[in-house]
């Protein structure tokens, strides 16, 4: 639509209730680009709303004006930010806010707002041109953005009608309010959420507040509501809008929408408050005679109130007071004559001009149609509407900074008193000189000497003073016929000192990244996590792409075999292998693509989030040192709550930018990067009071901005609860562990999830009409029980907050609260947290939900507060966990123990195999003497399976492959030791490398401590490093002499087994019951073919091959020693002492092992997470011991995050599969035949057709 068919529609309309004595008002809402500025102002070609209204309304008034009927028009300019009025219009260009105060006669009104009397569409152009450049001035000067601000421009409308016979007149006095609204862009679309969405609520309250007013509105229209509050006063912009609103008005809303799909949800959302807006229904009249009617109230109150406040002097009542010069002021400005009102508007305007002149600013009205034979600067600005509208042209020497006395005065934060210096030479060659200590880039570079300036080049003054140098055409002429002299042609290259023209749009977007790329060098922390980011995912790319090659080809293999030439024709093999290639083929190369595409996107964000933190950052360093803060802020990698969830995107990157600020004597706090943007608007208004010298008992009220003294919750970190349980029928109890920000465990929360009702089939059954498929329903609990291990510093009220699958709201779960119970006092604890949370779900089963529970999780916030007295020393950061996290916590996640048990079963009378006694003897070590009868037919059963509550290694024994028996030993009583199941072998391998690692981390630390030279940092990160290098000493001990019942490998037994088990616990560095016969005769051994004489022991070995699914598909041998007694016939004796002590006969005897899947990870960092993250912070690039640097190291271990959530779903699933089996107590039996031919080997395979079948 053209603006002028846009004008016809809207304008026209607005306009001629105007002049029939209505209010009137026009506001736009909409996101920032959607087009509200260029709706109302337009540009040179294409003139907007409000200046087509304004000009029609002085071709109209120069129609209808006579004898009978004059016109007068008077015009305001505000502008409402962070919910503060400026004037636009004020010639002194003061920063002071206006008060809004509310009149029981004018209503809401802003005090001291410069109300200017035009006469013509020229003067109308002119104060919008001179109020823009204003705005423009006050917004660069403290670095606010304007697409944060709202503009309202007023204009008063005053008809005095004459009765040419009587002599008498009337006024009708209408107002026309055009607003154009700061950007509605919602925060969540940056991912805020929870206290992020409270950060950012601030800059945004009075759009909250105009939807809120628009809502209740809506409602008293619908007549749902007669009575319903109306919020006008909860903002300042709904306040001065009250009568447009809600009352006399006639208002129209343009609602502004971008075509992007990416705003999918903002247009959505912009729709809904224009569908309520248009449900309002106003009563506007006509404003016959106000003024004199206002003025007869006013001086009816003035009276009123001399009268009270004479009565009142003896008690001194300072309200009245002001009330009577607030009434007194009122009827001043009232009764002004209008030549007054001209002759002040001129006025004005003559101040305005001297004082945009003073500060060497142009007074064109279309700033950048300026003459080609002049050197100038124009502003960069991020609005489009304030963009190049400040022209400042360049002398022969022009001066630059803050002071009175300078030729272009510039204020705001990083601006000296004298600044630089530009100087043009007599051949037109431009050159600036900056002044010490005075920030000045070109081009996004910072210069520190003369620098010849080019047409087109980018300057920054300052913290966010950007322009562009514009030269005359004769001087670009001759440069470039120099430059093509010299190199050829000049290609357009952006990190050129210098440009060949102004053709290329430098805009101020290209400006600020420009600085920002060239502050960003290789020496910076976050620059290196991009870099570091890339090489990751390059490498994570191959390995990835060899893992899917190599399933496809297994794929086609099993195809191969499956394609016989019974079931498939010949002559179609081939092609419909060729297919399946060329299908696997292009689902690698589809994968491939979505997954580069994926992070190329998040790459691309966390680039602009970086561009976004560094420019706040520096801002908020700039405005702190000014003020003496002693508060420092830095940029900082955390990872979201939202990415340590399992239901997120993977291949998108995991961190986001934090910003860390630290203040001497405190304790460390991390803000998102909306928090710092919402303080910023504090800490400007707090450095402008400052810098006008108010009393700081005046400005020290709204609190300190810079730091916050009473901190909100923390997030402790995210535990996951993956579904697939509710696809069986058992109940999941499991300690979740609880997973940081920093992407380590910090905590355990002990949780519930069961499937009370209803079945979850694994999918849903294509028959099922959709009608039937929505009513099928399952009830789900979910407990939440306790949180265990929590760091002490965040255990001050503890809650989980969870949304369970398309629940719209969040549950919470508040902690039992027992006054008894004293918190813990150490500060190096870890605390317990209990809940009584349960809660059922009705959850209709759908393709959607079935999906969700076979990959989805639950993901479960753990929310803390800081304890008071908890507070880190100097500049430390507080630790995320406790500090003394027990080695047996670290060893318990890379272990698991499991259980080998043996029995021999032999020919009855009965023709039944039945187990053989074990008999116990002190002087035998396996777990017991295996009774066996000489000639008898015999199996060895073999039953296999872990422990519970013995470790989370996600360990699953999926088949018993192979049994064997052999190495038959005989040992006296009397002369020989006993024979066990030991074999340390792997235990010596686990101590050796544990103790490698100790050892390069104690060599580090002692490096770091013992360093000669040292900064305040190194000092303060010493006394972390003395802590760690203690813990370190305990923990070598603990190699070598681990305390019993610890959980480290090999310490010594602290339980009693149970009768047949072996007490010592073999240790293996990385249900099953099987059944094979055995024919001893095979082994030619006469220990097995004779009776065994009374003082002596027979031993032999039983190995057994186990295939294992988890944690990684491979084959595990077990060997276990027995000990046997053969006899023929049992004596009188024997026979009696064994009816006697038939309870107490044992058919099994086993050993239990503990399998090691590696060193944990904590054992093998050199320094804790939180030490290296301060290392990464400070930029420090000096490497380590491997080469790596510190923000490498960083994050690498940020992100294994996708590691633990991986490991943790196969914990879970083994956990499930094991509550199955306990349930269902499946045997796997199988029978085979000995081996004959292997009758010389020592070791006789007697699972020969075993298969792990049970």
């Amino acid at each position: 639509m053209s603006r002028k068919i846009f004008f016809l529609c809207l304008g026209e309309g607005i306009l001629e209730k105007a002049f029939q004595g209505y209010n009137a008002c026009i506001f736009a809402y909409g996101q920032t680009g959607s087009g509200k500025s260029f709706s109302m102002m337009g540009n040179a070609e294409q003139l907007g709303l409000i200046p087509r209204l304004c000009c029609a309304l002085f071709k109209r008034i120069s129609l209808e004006q006579n004898e009978s009927q004059t016109f007068k028009v008077e015009v305001s300019y505000m502008e409402i930010y962070n919910e503060k009025v400026r004037d636009l219009l004020d010639p002194k260009g003061s920063r002071q806010s206006l008060k809004v105060r509310e009149h029981k006669v004018l209503g809401p009104y802003v005090d001291g707002l410069s109300q200017l009397a035009v006469t013509s569409f020229e003067d109308i152009e002119s104060l919008m041109s001179e109020g823009n450049k204003s705005r423009t001035v006050a917004a660069t000067n403290m670095n606010e953005e304007s697409s944060r601000s709202h503009a309202v421009f007023n204009i008063i409308i005053t008809q005095t009608l004459y009765d040419l016979q009587s002599g008498n007149s009337g006024e009708k006095v209408s107002k026309v309010s055009l607003v154009d609204l700061a950007g509605s862009e919602r925060v969540s679309k940056t991912g805020a959420a929870g206290e992020r969405l409270k950060e950012g609520s601030n800059i945004n309250k009075s759009l909250t507040t105009l939807g809120l007013v628009i809502s209740s509105l809506a409602d008293q229209a619908a007549g749902k509501g007669k009575n319903k509050f109306v919020p006008y006063r909860d903002s300042v912009l709904t306040w001065l809008l009250k009568d447009n609103l809600g009352g006399n008005s006639q208002t129209s809303m343009i609602a502004t929408i971008s075509p992007a799909a990416d705003n999918y949800e903002e247009t959505l959302s912009t729709l809904r408050y224009a569908d309520r807006a248009k449900r309002i229904v106003n009563h506007a009249i006509v404003n016959e005679d106000p003024n004199a009617k206002v003025i007869r109230e006013l001086r009816e109150e003035v009276e009123k109130l001399r009268e009270q406040l004479s009565q009142a002097e003896a008690m001194k009542a300072p309200e009245l007071k002001e009330k009577l010069e607030e009434s007194e002021k009122l009827i001043k400005e009232l009764t002004v004559t209008w030549e007054e009102k001209l002759r002040k508007t001129e006025e004005i305007a003559q101040e305005r001009q001297r004082q945009l002149e003073s500060m060497g600013i142009s007074l064109e009205t279309s700033g950048i149609k300026v003459g080609d034979d002049k050197c100038y600067l124009v502003n960069l600005n991020a609005d489009p509407a304030l963009n190049e509208l400040l022209v400042y042209y360049l002398k022969d020497h022009t001066r630059v900074g803050a002071d009175t006395s300078q030729d272009i005065q510039l204020f705001g934060i990083g601006i000296q008193p004298e600044h630089c210096e530009i100087d043009i030479a007599s051949d037109g060659d431009v050159t600036l000189t900056p002044k010490e200590n005075a920030r000045s880039c070109v081009n996004g570079a910072l210069v520190c000497s003369t620098t010849q300036l080019w047409h087109g080049d980018r300057i920054l003054w300052g913290n966010n003073h950007f322009f562009r140098i514009n030269l005359p055409k004769r001087k670009r002429r001759d440069w470039l016929k120099d430059l093509e002299r010299e190199t050829g042609p000049p290609e357009h290259d952006l990190d050129a000192t210098s440009e060949a023209s102004s053709e290329p749009d430098y805009n101020y977007e290209f400006a600020q990244m420009e600085v920002i790329m060239k502050t960003l060098n290789s020496n910076d922390p976050v620059q290196n996590v991009v870099q570091v980011l890339e090489k990751q995912y390059l490498e994570e790319k191959r390995s990835a792409l060899e893992e899917q090659r190599l399933m496809y080809e297994r794929e086609l293999e099993q195809l191969r075999q499956q394609l016989s030439p019974e079931r498939q024709p010949q002559s179609s093999g081939p092609d419909r292998l060729a297919y399946s290639s060329q299908t696997a083929q292009q689902k690698v190369t589809q994968w491939a693509e979505e997954r580069d595409e994926l992070f190329r996107q998040s790459l691309a964000k966390l680039r602009e989030q970086l561009v976004k933190a560094n420019t706040l950052v520096r801002e908020a360093n700039f405005l702190a040192e000014e003020m003496s803060k002693l508060t420092d802020y830095q940029v900082t990698l955390q990872i979201p709550a939202a990415n340590l969830s399992a239901n997120r995107k993977r291949g998108a990157i995991v961190s986001e930018p934090a910003i860390q600020v630290r203040r001497k004597g405190k304790s460390t706090q991390v803000w998102t990067i909306e928090k710092l943007e919402n303080k910023l608007i504090d800490m400007r208004d707090l450095y402008q009071e400052w810098k006008e010298k108010v009393p700081e008992r005046l400005y020290g009220k709204r609190g300190d901005p810079f730091y916050e003294a009473q901190e909100n919750h923390n997030l402790i970190g995210v535990a996951n609860v993956f579904l697939e349980c509710l696809f069986c029928d058992v109940k999941l109890q499991y300690a979740v562990p609880i997973i940081s920000q920093q992407g380590e465990v910090a905590g355990r929360l002990h949780v519930e999830v069961m499937r009370v009702t209803g079945a979850v089939p694994e999918r849903m059954v294509e028959d099922d009409s959709s009608e039937n498929s929505s009513e099928s329903g399952s009830l789900e609990v979910v407990k939440i029980k306790e949180a265990t291990g929590l760091p002490l510093n965040l255990s001050n009220f503890v809650f989980c907050q969870y949304t369970f699958w398309d629940q719209c709201e969040s549950t919470v779960a508040a902690p039992v609260v027992d006054p008894e119970v004293p918190s813990p006092q150490s500060k190096d604890a870890q605390y317990t947290v209990t809940f009584s949370h349960c809660k059922d779900y009705v959850v209709n089963v759908t393709e959607e939900f079935l999906e969700f529970i076979s990959d989805g999780a639950l993901a479960i916030e753990v929310w803390g507060h800081r304890c008071a007295g908890n507070g880190s020393s100097i500049w430390e950061v507080d630790s995320l966990h406790a500090k003394t996290r027990t080695l047996h916590d670290r060893w318990n996640e890379v272990t698991r123990r499991i259980e080998m048990w043996i029995s021999i079963l032999e020919l009855n009378e009965l023709g039944e195999y039945a187990a053989v006694e074990l008999h116990q003897a002190k002087d035998v070590n396996t777990g017991g003497i295996f009774q066996l009868r000489q000639g008898h037919s015999r199996r060895v059963q073999v039953t296999v399976k872990p422990v519970q509550h013995s470790g989370t290694l996600p360990l699953m024994v999926e088949a018993i492959l192979s049994v064997s028996i052999g190495c038959v030993t005989a040992r006296s009583t009397k002369l020989q030791r006993g024979l066990d199941s030991y074999q340390e072998e792997d235990l010596n391998c686990v101590r050796e490398r544990w103790s490698d690692a100790l050892i390069k981390r104690r060599e580090y630390l002692d490096e770091q401590i013992k360093k000669v030279k040292k900064t305040e940092d190194d000092m303060e990160r010493e006394a972390r490093l003395v802590e760690q290098w203690v813990g370190l000493t305990e923990e070598r001990n603990a190699v070598l002499v681990p305390a019993p019942g610890s959980g480290i490998p090999g310490a010594p037994a602290d339980w009693i087994p149970p009768p047949g088990m072996e007490t010592h616990i073999p240790v293996l560095f990385l249900d099953l019951n099987a059944t094979a016969s055995w024919d001893s005769s095979v082994h030619d051994s006469i220990h097995l073919n004779r009776v065994t004489p009374q003082n002596e022991r027979i031993y032999l070995i039983v190995k057994t091959t186990v295939q294992l699914s988890h944690p990684a598909a491979m084959e595990l041998v077990l060997r276990k020693r027995i000990a046997a007694n053969i006899y023929n016939k049992q004596s009188f004796t024997q026979s009696l002492k064994r009816r006697i002590s038939l309870k107490n006969i044992f058919y099994s005897c086993g050993v239990t092992y503990e399998i090691v899947s590696n060193i944990p990870k904590a054992t093998e960092e050199i320094e804790d997470r939180e030490t290296l993250a301060l290392m990464a912070a400070r930029s420090e690039n000096e490497g380590t011991s491997d080469g790596e640097t510190y923000i490498e190291k960083y994050t690498r271990g940020v992100l294994q995050v996708e590691n633990i959530l991986s490991l943790e779903r196969l914990r879970q699933a083994v956990t499930v599969k094991e509550a199955l089996s306990t349930k269902a107590r499946h045997l796997r039996r199988s029978i085979s035949t000995p081996n004959v031919h292997n009758v010389s080997a020592p070791f006789h395979d007697v699972s020969q057709g075993l298969g792990g079948g049970t």
